[in-house]
């Protein structure tokens, strides 16, 4: 499949000749960075914890699954790493991407004196009125940063707000992730919606990306982000759409898995998973609440393999597929596949 196909038998897009003001970048993500400081250091998931190693002790169970939560692909891939941070180390890490300090107004850590004398009194006062609060800052000591504060107002408030906090940790850590991807991939201008004219839909696909299939007559379209030169570095990414008039009766998680089989089999030279293995989910997704399914793909002919993620919701008699798959034997595919669902999340029918 898929890295068989010789690069020049994919259908270039004739969008690079197009006025300027048809090829525009989609700016949706552009206040992710604020200007006037220096660029955050650090990898985009890795995330910074300061917090007292007593205090650490009677919430890790809590607050770490949260964070560190994995997603079963080719292998299992983790969201996030925590790096337990000593805090008289603050000054090495301050310009760092993704910072989390824990702690309370009552104890007298370093952590939790760091907190009292960086917080704006009026959380403070919050804290003290409430229990405990998360909070979060953006761009503070440098760009594209994320500082997030999880506060009780006594270390008791403590273990309870990291119960009851934690999964909205993850998810200001993954909203964040997704932007940043976002800002990175629509670098460039996107393909003009003029080529979507003929199309139920549209989206905001940047213009690196070229046109792999396009069969009108089985309501499938896809497009596939190839390197240059081709690299063991360098992902091949897909992103396919196929659309099926379908009762609502019959959309569910087998229409979307068997429609999820039928294109790795028709369009991707065979591709196939194993149905038992995949994920299942119900999940918000281009404004709508969407089905959603994730796991490995892999092609027997060609002994490769890799990841994949399908989306899909039902609208006015049609049932609506988004695809994300990723060919990458050198590394961790759960990058692409976010970065993937980014562009699909912009999908919207016409």
């Amino acid at each position: 499949m898929r890295k068989y196909l010789i690069l020049l038998l994919l259908i270039p897009l004739l969008f690079s000749c197009k006025k300027t003001a048809e090829t525009t970048r989609y700016t949706a993500f552009d206040d992710l960075e604020s200007s006037g400081k220096a660029l955050a250091l650090g990898d985009d998931r890795d995330v910074y914890v300061f917090c007292d190693s007593e205090k650490w002790k009677g919430i890790h169970d809590l607050i770490t699954p949260a964070i560190e939560r994995e997603i079963k692909l080719v292998y299992p891939e983790k969201y996030f790493k925590i790096n337990l941070t000593d805090i008289k180390d603050f000054s090495q890490y301050s310009n760092y991407r993704n910072l989390l300090f824990i702690g309370d107004l009552s104890s007298e850590d370093a952590v939790s004196q760091h907190i009292r004398e960086t917080l704006d009194q009026d959380l403070i006062g919050r804290i003290s009125a409430s229990g405990g609060d998360l909070f979060r800052s953006s761009n503070f000591y440098s760009r594209d940063q994320l500082i997030l504060y999880l506060v009780g107002s006594n270390p008791i408030n403590l273990v309870t707000l990291s119960a009851l906090q934690s999964q909205n940790l993850f998810q200001l850590l993954i909203m964040r992730y997704r932007q940043r991807l976002g800002f990175q991939a629509y670098q460039v201008p996107i393909i003009p919606a003029d080529f979507f004219a003929d199309y139920p839909f549209e989206l905001k696909i940047p213009n690196n990306f070229r046109l792999y299939s396009n069969d009108k007559a089985g309501n499938f379209l896809s497009f596939l982000y190839r390197a240059r030169s081709e690299s063991r570095e360098i992902p091949d990414k897909y992103l396919s759409i196929y659309h099926q008039e379908l009762p609502e009766a019959d959309f569910n998680f087998q229409w979307l898995i068997q429609s999820r089989a039928l294109i790795g089999q028709k369009y991707f030279e065979g591709d196939a998973f194993k149905a038992e293995e995949l994920k299942e989910e119900k999940v918000s997704f281009a404004v709508r609440e969407a089905l959603r399914i994730t796991g490995s793909w892999v092609n027997a002919t060609h002994k490769i393999g890799g990841a994949f993620q399908a989306h899909a919701f039902w609208e006015a008699g049609t049932a609506y597929l988004i695809d994300s798959s990723v060919y990458y034997p050198a590394g961790d595919k759960l990058p692409s596949i976010v970065e993937l669902s980014v562009i699909g999340n912009s999908f919207r029918l016409r």
